[in-house]
């Protein structure tokens, strides 16, 4: 018996995010995921687009950007991306991603340059 989910609860563990994360959580759990799942990361692999695509969807879906989703009801495809594990080593940690992004070094400011 499976059970039934809402698409933005599914988005939501796909990205392994909660519904409610804040927006630069839920851009780099986006980030995590596509270091592993990226197209370019995976060449010679046919669902590696789509694999992509499910996780910009679940992006979207929980910054509100799509109301309508089609790739997180495809619960083989939501599976075969959970299942499928992210190399931690390769990523780096939250604070890492947020320095990189929002932190000025030269000028110590969080305004991006």
């Amino acid at each position: 018996m499976t059970e039934l989910r809402e698409p933005i609860q599914v988005a939501a563990e796909i990205l392994g995010v909660d519904v409610c994360a804040a927006y630069s959580r839920i851009r780099y759990a986006y980030y995590r995921m596509m270091k592993s799942h990226h197209p370019d990361r995976n060449r010679g692999d046919p669902r590696a687009d789509r694999r992509a695509a499910l996780i910009n969807e679940a992006k979207d879906l929980l910054l509100g950007r799509i109301a309508t989703p089609t790739l997180v009801k495809d619960a083989e495809l939501v599976s075969e991306v959970m299942r499928q594990p992210v190399f931690e080593a390769e990523v780096m940690s939250y604070e890492e991603w947020l320095r990189s992004r929002f932190f000025n070094m030269e000028q110590c400011s969080i305004w991006p340059c």
